[in-house]
């Protein structure tokens, strides 16, 4: 009688770890801010749409690991195993800002991006009884009385970077007051410390009632939930910015386990609850392939740092 064992043996590698199936374990998306900000919220709604869709085997584990304008917790993802098990959302705008700032040693290049889920319109907000009126009154005033304007910032983020951006197309320059995070930057701004800042679409929107008056928007064209407020573009300021969601991962990360996470990120888009969810925020439930994504954060670089360079001098 032959032995059993040869049969044994290939049953048992078969059934081994080294056979199964990504993902054995939860994965862990880190999120670098404090909870229940934008890109937690969104985190929190992939979340939520990949278990109830069960376009994964495990589910997601959101952690927040805040600090440092975000640079705590983008250097978390980086350093962590790339073993697929861990990942984090955050915005390409604030990583490559960081890297050019100087607060952090790396960027984009130092991570395997998964994909974009959404993004949203940037403007710019004053107190509703600001006599900045418009544009061209925010334009006048600033260039009639050189840093004049104190525009509270987070030194270093895209509430910095944008608005100098956006000065420098204007040739003029704000006076940056570092004030911190949106709720901060609001009361900053409704204590009558400075006089304007940047705040994503839906901020505009839920600041209104606490005296916010949204004055223009970065974006190409107006945006439907703030159809009063002009943009940029059509006051003769020729920029065109958005803040995306977008999604990374270690770098060296396995490609087939990159591929697991994008397809359950794209599917979990489309799904009608989420896309719901998403405009409500006024976030673009768009996905973005990591080639495209790519190419936007690099036109993002070529536009920022020069703007940078001049900050930094």
């Amino acid at each position: 009688m032959k032995s059993l064992f040869p049969f044994l043996a290939t049953a048992l590698l078969i059934a081994s770890p080294l056979f199964a199936e990504f993902p054995e374990k939860p994965i862990r998306v880190i999120v670098p801010t404090e909870a229940g900000g934008g890109h937690d919220t969104l985190a929190r709604i992939f979340q939520s749409a990949i278990q109830a869709n069960q376009l994964l085997d495990e589910k997601l584990v959101v952690v927040n690991i805040p600090g440092a304008g975000g640079a705590v917790g983008t250097r978390k993802i980086k350093d962590s195993p790339n073993d697929g098990y861990t990942i984090g959302i955050w915005n390409p705008n604030a990583l490559i800002s960081a890297r050019l700032m100087g607060i952090t040693n790396y960027d984009h290049n130092d991570y395997e991006i998964i994909g974009m889920t959404g993004f949203t319109d940037l403007g710019m907000g004053v107190k509703t009884d600001s006599s900045i009126s418009s544009v061209d009154s925010l334009v006048q005033q600033a260039q009639a009385k050189p840093a004049s304007v104190k525009l509270a910032t987070e030194i270093g983020t895209a509430t910095h970077i944008v608005p100098a951006i956006f000065a420098d197309h204007a040739d003029f320059d704000f006076r940056y007051v570092q004030s911190g995070g949106g709720s901060k930057r609001l009361a900053s701004i409704l204590g009558g410390h400075t006089d304007i800042s940047v705040f994503s679409a839906q901020a505009l929107i839920n600041f209104k009632e606490a005296g916010l008056r949204p004055l223009l928007l970065f974006s190409s064209e107006r945006n439907s939930l703030l159809p009063d407020t002009p943009t940029a573009k059509e006051s003769g300021i020729d920029i065109a910015i958005t803040e995306s969601r977008i999604w990374l991962a270690p770098k060296g990360t396995p490609s087939d386990r990159l591929d697991v996470i994008r397809d359950a990120l794209r599917a979990a888009i489309q799904d009608a609850d989420t896309q719901q969810r998403m405009n409500t925020l006024a976030i673009k439930p768009v996905f973005g392939e990591a080639e495209t994504v790519t190419a936007e954060i690099e036109r993002m670089r070529e536009l920022t740092e020069p703007i940078i360079a001049k900050i930094r001098r």
